[in-house]
């Protein structure tokens, strides 16, 4: 029977491992950047420990983000398997046993860290971190994937995504061009953009002539 981790760094090229609040000194401290984090949106749809399929995250959360494109933790050297900030690794890291996962399962969606915790009542970024909750929220994505399939409602769900999106991006291009942040920094306030959380539900954007064009395209 396996006892010990084998160090495949299965678990890392997995997915960056969620923030609790136990791990907030490791960003106060400097140990781990803001612009190594990504705020998961309440309703994207997300893969918990040990889950055959995503299902919508049911709050905002925060962790680290990927590398070179993937999900795989950024911090995770793929060459020797090994984690670069193993001494400041977050708390779930540490309960991470692939031969025993009942500690980690017992964290699951428990006492997450997010943008809320760290972000000051004066920062800057606060409205409009704000207006992109209320003006565009992650969409009923289990609802989406329902009705997608008659064309009606195609139409309509396509057409109110398209006002959505619009407005997310709309939002990320203020924040870029008044307080010249970076492409990492956007993702920790803001998380990905809508459209590329539309992607897994087969729904594609397109830039034309006349502007954002979503398509339904199923894999």
């Amino acid at each position: 029977m396996k006892t010990q981790c084998d160090c495949c760094g299965d678990c890392c090229r997995n997915g960056g491992p969620p923030l609790h609040v136990e791990d907030i000194e490791l960003v106060r401290s400097g140990s781990l950047a803001v612009d190594d984090l990504v705020t998961i949106r309440r309703g994207e749809l997300v893969l918990a420990p040990l889950a055959a399929d995503p299902s919508p995250a049911q709050t905002n959360w925060l962790k680290i983000q990927g590398a070179e494109g993937e999900w795989r933790c950024r911090f995770l050297d793929a060459l020797s398997n090994s984690c670069t900030i193993y001494e400041h690794r977050p708390v779930s890291c540490r309960a991470l046993r692939c031969w025993d996962t009942g500690e980690i399962l017992a964290m699951a969606g428990q006492g997450l860290l997010c943008l809320a915790d760290l972000m000051e009542s004066n920062d800057p970024l606060r409205p409009l971190v704000l207006l992109q909750e209320k003006s565009c929220p992650v969409p009923d994505m289990e609802n989406i994937i329902r009705t997608m399939i008659v064309h009606t409602e195609r139409v309509r769900i396509l057409s109110d995504l398209t006002v959505m999106v619009e407005s997310d991006l709309r939002i990320r291009a203020q924040a870029v061009r008044e307080f010249n942040i970076s492409v990492a920094r956007e993702l920790f306030y803001f998380g990905r953009p809508l459209f590329q959380l539309l992607l897994p539900l087969g729904i594609v954007m397109t830039q034309t002539p006349k502007g954002i064009d979503l398509q339904y395209r199923p894999r």
